[in-house]
């Protein structure tokens, strides 16, 4: 079997998105700017971040057995991202989430089907996973979850997690087996501040890493990010950009590039994030999830042209 370097578990999904002027209040109805749908899925965009950096990767997961599972499933082999498990369920419907854009800012309306489409513990391959370096997920599925962590703790795979408000909400004792399984978790604030019952970003990190987790890197938009281990907390702060025209997979894109940077080219931490943050700084740029989702010279282009 082919070694993959970096494989995520999670989700995939069809985007429609909407660029509005204003959201609209209860009741009223407005015109949008635009309306278009994308390939998407928070461990999905993660992936084709990877491959646009050259770094082999692949899926595990799930679609419906129908066009839209046709439709991402082709969007991945496109993106060079591997879906040999990949599978199509012939009694689930494809996640198709709706998204809401108002000056480059994002609303999310998530699928209900993102819970129900899913593999089951049997799918997961052994081999695929044990000869990775990295196993990504984003826990959506926690059952399926806890048997890849399993396997590749059993392997010497390296394990990162993004970890979302809407995970986040189940708990500490919920999460607490799988985030200590962690080599490195990344949360954005929000999820970092409901996991551990704190109101702001760097107790909420200190919280974590007391409780044993090696690395935290919490994502906080245009303040950057925080990264913070046993020995130090820092902030490595955001790029600049003239114009944001949608956030949508820029967390994606970050971890991505991270994973790339710290995982694969044994970067530091610091500089692993900044490379990263460039990554998302490019993508934000452009609308979609993975419309702007850079090549490695690109970001070092961007970043040779700014320096903070």
């Amino acid at each position: 079997m082919r070694n993959i370097k970096i494989i995520g578990l999670g989700e995939v999904v069809v985007d429609w998105v909407a660029e509005l002027p204003f959201f609209p209040g209860p009741d009223e109805k407005i015109d949008a700017i635009s309306e278009n749908y994308f390939s998407g899925g928070v461990t999905a965009n993660f992936l084709v971040a990877i491959s646009r950096l050259n770094v082999s990767c692949g899926f595990i997961g799930a679609v419906g057995k129908d066009p839209y599972g046709d439709f991402l499933i082709e969007e991945f082999k496109k993106e060079r991202v591997d879906v040999r498990f990949t599978k199509k369920k012939a009694k689930a419907k494809t996640p198709v989430n709706f998204i809401f854009i108002v000056e480059g800012e994002k609303t999310i309306i998530q699928s209900p089907h993102m819970q129900t489409t899913k593999l089951e513990v049997s799918d997961l391959n052994l081999n695929y996973i044990a000869s990775s370096n990295l196993l990504h997920t984003s826990i959506i599925h926690q059952e399926l979850t806890e048997k890849a962590i399993q396997i590749a703790k059993s392997n010497n795979v390296k394990i990162s997690i993004d970890l979302e408000a809407q995970i986040a909400r189940r708990g500490w004792d919920a999460l607490k087996e799988i985030l200590l399984s962690a080599d490195v978790v990344i949360p954005n604030k929000e999820g970092a501040k409901i996991i551990t019952n704190t109101k702001n970003p760097q107790e909420a990190a200190n919280t974590l890493i007391n409780q044993g987790i090696p690395i935290v890197i919490i994502t906080m938009g245009k303040k950057g990010v925080l990264i913070t281990t046993e020995e130090c907390q820092k902030v490595i702060p955001a790029y600049d950009v003239e114009k944001i025209v949608d956030t949508t997979g820029a967390g994606d894109t970050f971890n991505g590039a991270f994973s790339v940077g710290y995982w694969i080219k044994e970067w530091s931490l610091e500089d692993s994030c900044k490379f990263a943050n460039a990554a998302a700084a490019l993508k934000i740029q452009s609308l979609g999830a993975r419309s702007g989702m850079p090549t490695i010279d690109m970001i070092q282009k961007f970043m040779n042209e700014r320096k903070i």
